[in-house]
């Protein structure tokens, strides 16, 4: 069994979630809740998602809603890298990204963060 974790952590002005193991169905309350947290008290939040081994559409679907939601309170969400690994290949496969990774919908900018310069987390 895959098991989830959340890591909080700010840097420079950005707040940082990252996201580790696995991130579908299971773990998807634990996530939604950093999620929320981290957007009541930051204007701005990265997530990270290298670590994720496992991912379904719950996570696509927590994603968006966080988006949203931060969207709706004036605030930013987004990816603190572009996607990789088993994200990446859900994202295609469920027709968010091309092969090349490159976005096919119009918000697909969500996906498709530019990479930040600056220290590692």
């Amino acid at each position: 069994m895959l098991h989830s974790s959340v890591i909080v952590m700010t840097r420079d002005s950005v707040h940082v979630v990252k996201i580790s193991g696995d991130a579908g169905l299971r773990a998807a309350q634990d996530i939604a809740q950093a999620l929320r947290k981290a957007l009541a008290g930051h204007d701005q939040v990265a997530v990270a998602t290298e670590a994720i081994s496992g991912a379904d559409i719950t996570t696509i679907q927590l994603l968006l809603a966080a988006r949203k939601q931060a969207l709706a309170a004036g605030k930013s969400l987004s990816l603190a890298t572009p996607p990789s690994g088993v994200l990446r290949d859900l994202l295609i496969q469920v027709g968010c990204l091309d092969a090349q990774g490159q976005p096919l919908l119009p918000d697909g900018d969500f996906w498709t963060p530019p990479i930040r310069e600056g220290k590692a987390a």
